[in-house]
């Protein structure tokens, strides 16, 4: 972590600023990987919505997109709406798409933003995945959106604050 960017000697205020630098960064790998996570259900939604003849393709996808960036519960109004596109065309396609969505969303909440969140932020995906449901329970929308970013700061302050001064004693 900061062990490369901090020398071992380093106290006070510049220690402080090299801390809040990281704590900046790892809020800049939270958008990235938000970004990430949003653009793969935006083409995961494109390329279901052209396999199965829904009508505007690149739009909905686009709304999905749009609307996934709202932690918990952007990816299932995207997903009803393109389910309600999808009833247009037929009632069982509707269904398979309801489906589908069900599954990126297990799929999104389990495996996807765990492990993206893992790499873009360096937090593990257990406490991702816990941040997000004690955020999105305590604060809603907004404990969720900040909840993966407030857990990788929490994390940096432990291991650099708290955790030091243990080894030191």
């Amino acid at each position: 972590m900061l062990e490369e960017i901090l020398p071992p000697g380093l106290v006070g205020e510049d220690r402080v600023i090299l801390i809040g630098d990281e704590i900046f960064t790892k809020v800049g790998g939270y958008v990235l990987g938000n970004f990430l996570t949003s653009a793969i259900a935006g083409v995961s939604t494109y390329i279901w919505l052209l396999a199965f003849g829904i009508p505007y393709p690149l739009l909905l996808s686009l709304l999905v997109t749009l609307l996934d960036l709202i932690p918990v519960i952007g990816s299932t109004i995207g997903g009803a709406a393109v389910s309600l596109v999808a009833l247009t065309v037929s009632l069982p396609i509707a269904v398979a798409t309801l489906g589908f969505y069900i599954a990126y969303r297990l799929a999104e909440d389990y495996l996807i933003v765990p492990r993206i969140m893992g790499r873009t932020v360096e937090v593990p995906a257990v406490v991702t995945i816990v941040a997000v449901l004690l955020g999105g329970t305590l604060m809603g929308i907004v404990g969720a959106l900040v909840a993966i970013p407030a857990a990788a700061a929490l994390s940096l302050l432990l291991h650099e604050v708290t955790f030091r001064r243990l080894d030191a004693s």
